[in-house]
């Protein structure tokens, strides 16, 4: 009866797992492409810094005014006076009523030094996504790899707890006819709840994973999906390093060559500002009295050469250059960190593939030859029930352990794509 209840379970479960959505690890990709509010937000920064690039070549607003020019505080100067008084002389009146506008001219080669730098801090976003993007990909394909080992440990509980089920219903069965010993029974049931609490535990551990991954795809956490079960071992540990396409696909490299390319483009706006601008101003006057209308038209140019001045825009220019030299040494330590990391990588991978493979084609083999005679001696009454626990727990044990090497494999396969950033 307990086995049937134990099989029933097991094809609800199996009929539950099918009906739920499989999602490609390509599909959960893609969505984090699309959806990841991180990845989203360095788009908006990107576009607010070519905003901003598109702004850089305005002039600032022109300036105008109206006021008193010239005028004495006594009104009754303003007027002209023609009534004669000493020596018979009048006068024309003083001051005047004044408007004026001005307009500052800056310098083209400065305006557009000013945009060409803005527009690179915009590429600078862009590379500091591809930057986050790899680690959020390569987040989602860890979540998918744990899940896949974490299914296929439950298919091996599954075989386990049958097992275990009927071992426990014939040790029932041959313990009135003193075939069997109590003790043992109590040891088969304990496997069987320690199965069944790992169980639950890997159950709780793909909830997780689930949950992660709908995180990263910016959904409700509560969706339920499920993953593809297939493994694909990749020849990584092959491949010659080539430090040229390291350096082409990793976007922090690229991200630090932005920020040269950055630093560059603000030595050049800061030598810019060495040339001088332009100020055009013009003023009329309504002169009072019986004086004639007066105006001004000046040209004015900053002197940004002057040493007062220019030690500001040259000390900054210099500051800027040691700027550099540390984004291109920080350069050369990341790709000597990451050729090294692939190396190491590539050399854990091989290690990994011969454990699997001993694994696979003698130790599990041997182990289950051991289970079954173990078995055949014990339906014979040759051997003890603890012999045959012992021997379940062995090739359970070894087939865990098997699992976990391969995704421990996975894992590094991982990172190396990570670390190669190989889409």
């Amino acid at each position: 009866m307990i086995k049937k209840t134990t099989l029933i379970l097991f094809l609800l479960s199996c009929a539950l797992i099918v009906n739920a959505q499989i999602m490609q690890l390509d599909t959960i990709i893609s969505t984090i492409e699309q959806a990841n509010p991180e990845l989203q937000m360095y788009d908006a920064q990107s576009a607010a810094f070519t905003s901003y690039a598109e702004g850089a070549k305005a002039w600032e607003a022109p300036k105008v005014g109206a006021g008193f020019f010239m005028t004495p505080y006594n009104p009754s100067m303003w007027k002209a006076d023609n009534s004669g008084g000493m020596n018979n002389m009048g006068t024309n009146g003083m001051g005047s009523f004044m408007i004026q506008g001005q307009q500052m001219i800056p310098n083209p080669a400065k305006l557009k030094a000013n945009e060409k730098y803005m527009q690179s801090m915009s590429e600078v976003e862009i590379a500091n996504k591809d930057y986050v993007k790899n680690d959020l990909f390569a987040q989602a394909k860890m979540n998918y790899a744990e899940w896949i080992i974490l299914k296929k440990k439950l298919y091996v509980l599954d075989e386990q707890e049958q097992l275990m089920n009927y071992i426990i219903k014939t040790s029932e069965i041959r313990y009135p006819y003193q075939q069997e010993k109590l003790n043992s029974i109590y040891k088969a049931k304990a496997e069987l709840a320690a199965i069944q609490n790992m169980r639950l535990m890997f159950e709780s551990e793909i909830s997780w994973k689930r949950v992660a991954l709908n995180q990263l795809m910016n959904r409700d956490k509560s969706i339920q999906f499920d993953v593809d079960t297939s493994i694909v071992f990749k020849n990584y540990e092959a491949i010659r390093l080539d430090t040229t396409l390291l350096i082409t696909n990793r976007s922090d490299l690229t991200a630090i060559e932005k920020n040269i390319l950055v630093y560059k483009n603000k030595q050049q706006y800061e030598n810019s500002r060495l040339k001088p601008d332009f100020e055009i101003q013009y003023g009329h006057m309504f002169s009072f009295g019986n004086n004639p209308n007066l105006f001004t038209l000046m040209g004015m140019v900053t002197i940004p050469i002057a040493p007062w001045s220019s030690k500001m825009y040259k000390s900054t220019a210099l500051g800027i250059n040691y700027e550099i030299q540390g984004y291109q040494k920080q350069k050369e330590a990341i790709i000597n960190e990451a050729s090294g990391m692939v190396e190491s990588l590539q050399w854990r991978i091989s290690s990994q593939k011969k454990q699997i493979n001993i694994y696979e084609n003698t130790m599990l083999p041997a182990l289950q030859k051991n289970y079954k005679a173990s078995v055949l001696a014990y339906e014979q009454n040759t051997e003890d029930l603890f012999v045959v626990l012992d021997a379940v727990q062995a090739l359970q044990m070894a087939k865990m352990e098997l699992l976990d090497k391969k995704q421990q494999l996975l894992l590094l396969q991982i990172e190396y794509e990570k670390t190669i950033e190989q889409k």
